[in-house]
């Protein structure tokens, strides 16, 4: 049995989008419930997609309404016994409208110049149907003339849009960009690999075609094959927006397009190619066993995003700088950038990256102005987890990619079971012996304090410390025209214990009216240790509060290499 999804885009300046469904119940079965997901793999937050829905209806193959009711957030029953029809049949439309004007590479955006159709957020799914092959008729304006996925393209003629996916995961795992976009691509392993952009700057520091090439080959290469028949990228580049998700045989990918147009921000890009596309392997096949089949109206808890995210968060950078995309000064600079902010996140001594993992669907994607007291990133302390234990292993004349090999046969020794944590230890220890593997189990399920100085020593590289000359305050400070509000607390720092609080609003110092352009002037005339009395204003009270700013604490302030050959060799992957 096969199903028939259409999209139709007939009005795109009102942002939505009208999906078709035509199906068959299965035989025997008087009822059939239908669902649309409440988040999106690969990204770990119930988004309640849901909430976009309107004017659902569902009819048989005479246009007779069937009757239906809601029975969760987002799923519905439909009931033929309860609905009063003349004629009895197997057949069944189900339509709807989606309203889509979110741009995020996790929501759908429509306007009059695009839509991005991201596939968890507009597919209803058919329980006891997900399986079943999908066919996918597309419909747009007439001034538009793309349609880019790596879904099938089974269109029997040009002036048809008509694509299959082998079922539902498939389909959602699959987003579409249609438009007038900019769309190019290349070959590798005669295999083609296509790109579609939105708004990309006509002038860039690189050829970003030919460089995005050059990473799919080194990643590829690394993992030795090319597990799909098609890919493609899709890009946005509006300002402010940065994310990348990663799919089956896919990638969508935002950025700003300021920042992508000089050096530093396209190696950045660079590394967010490399990052999503190194997904195709580590977590699209590579998976945490929790992690499919989904159930994608719950949760799906995992202890295991320090495989999923810290590696490829590892490696991102490395394999820019395998490709001669960027250079070590890059490099360095970037890892010194993660340490100092692991650093400065106290909750780095209460979260462990399991916890952190497990707890994604509540912390992670919903930060708030406590959030770096307590928790601490899987991405962020999961890539200097296999920073270390990559150190540790060169020790040895091993590599990371010893371990991605071992993950890899597992993986194609069964592709439909996914990885156990115990069964990555395993691979470590068969690796680097039982000491690296116990130290590893301590990066993942402890709290304890990374060994980042002495695995950079391990590879040649030295820490160079500094004392920053400003003073600490504890705490980020935001502008409102030309007022100060205390943006966020860092847990025992001067303001913390001063009792400041988040929102705060700071007016005057010593009896002087403090604004955004004399606390630089004021912040001089200010010594380590000496208290300086405050007026602030707190949910529109006045009172004044005694702070006592610190000596700034030690930052790293470089790494240098000592040992060129020891850090070719710990970093070429």
């Amino acid at each position: 049995m096969s199903l028939h999804y259409k999209l139709a885009i007939t009005e795109p300046w009102t942002h939505t989008v009208k999906i078709i469904v035509n199906a068959e119940k299965p035989s025997g079965a008087r009822t059939q419930k239908f669902f649309l997901p409440s988040w999106s793999p690969g990204s770990y937050l119930m988004r309640e997609y849901s909430r976009h829905m309107s004017k659902i209806r569902v009819t048989n193959a005479k246009g007779e309404f069937l009757y239906f009711e809601k029975v969760a957030k987002g799923a519905w029953l439909i009931d033929w016994d309860k609905s009063d029809v003349k004629a009895q049949d197997d057949k069944f439309t189900i339509e709807y409208l989606v309203y889509g004007n979110e741009i995020s590479v996790r929501t759908t955006h429509i306007n009059l110049t695009h839509a991005f159709l991201h596939g968890p957020s507009i597919f209803v799914g058919l329980e006891g149907q997900l399986d079943s092959k999908v066919e996918l008729a597309v419909e747009f304006p007439p001034c538009w003339t793309k349609v880019s996925t790596a879904l099938k393209d089974i269109s029997p003629k040009r002036q048809e849009f008509l694509y299959e996916a082998a079922d539902y995961d498939e389909l959602l795992d699959t987003p579409l960009e249609i438009g007038s976009h900019d769309t190019n691509g290349f070959r590798v392993e005669g295999i083609d690999h296509n790109l579609a952009f939105l708004n990309l700057p006509p002038k860039l520091p690189g050829d970003l075609r030919s460089d995005i090439k050059k990473i799919v080959e080194r990643i590829s290469q690394f993992w030795g094959e090319v597990p799909y028949e098609s890919y493609s990228f899709i890009g946005h580049f509006f300002p402010k927006t940065y994310g990348g998700l990663e799919h089956l045989n896919s990638t969508a990918l935002q950025f700003d397009p300021f920042e992508v147009a000089h050096i530093e921000g396209y190696r950045d890009f660079l590394g967010l190619v490399a990052h999503e596309y190194f997904h195709t392997w580590n977590v699209k096949r590579v998976r945490p066993i929790e992690l499919g089949p989904f159930d994608y109206e719950n949760e799906n808890y995992t202890r295991m995003h320090w495989l999923t995210e810290g590696l490829t968060s590892f490696v991102d950078d490395l394999f820019v700088l395998n490709c001669d995309l960027s250079d070590n000064k890059y490099y360095l600079e970037r890892l010194k950038k993660k340490i100092n902010i692991y650093n400065k996140t106290p909750g780095r001594l209460f979260d462990s990256l399991e916890e952190s993992s497990f707890d994604s669907w509540i912390k992670l994607y919903r930060p708030h102005e406590n959030s770096k007291n307590s928790t601490v990133s899987y991405y962020l302390k999961g890539a200097l987890a296999f920073f270390c234990l990559n150190a540790l292993f060169s020790l040895q004349g091993k590599k990371i990619k010893d371990l991605t090999d071992l993950l890899w046969t597992k993986y194609k020794s069964n592709p439909k079971k996914g990885v156990t944590k115990a069964e990555v230890l395993d691979m470590i220890e068969s690796i680097g012996g039982g000491k690296i593997k116990d130290e590893f189990e301590g990066f993942i399920s402890t709290t304890f304090e990374l060994p980042l100085e002495e695995c950079c020593g391990h590879i040649g590289l030295k820490f160079e410390w500094d004392t920053l000359k400003e003073l600490y305050w504890g705490g980020d400070w935001s502008v409102h025209e030309e007022r100060l509000l205390i943006k966020n607390i860092i847990m025992d720092g001067p303001l913390f214990k001063a009792g400041l609080n988040h929102g705060d609003e700071i007016l005057a110092a010593g009896g002087v009216r403090l604004l955004a352009s004399n606390k630089g002037s004021w912040e001089k005339s200010l010594e380590a240790g000496k208290p300086v009395e405050l007026l602030i204003s707190r949910q529109g009270h006045l009172l004044t509060i005694d702070v006592a700013p610190e000596s700034s604490p030690r930052e790293l302030k470089s790494i240098e290499i000592t040992n060129e050959s020891l850090f070719r060799k710990a970093t070429t992957l």
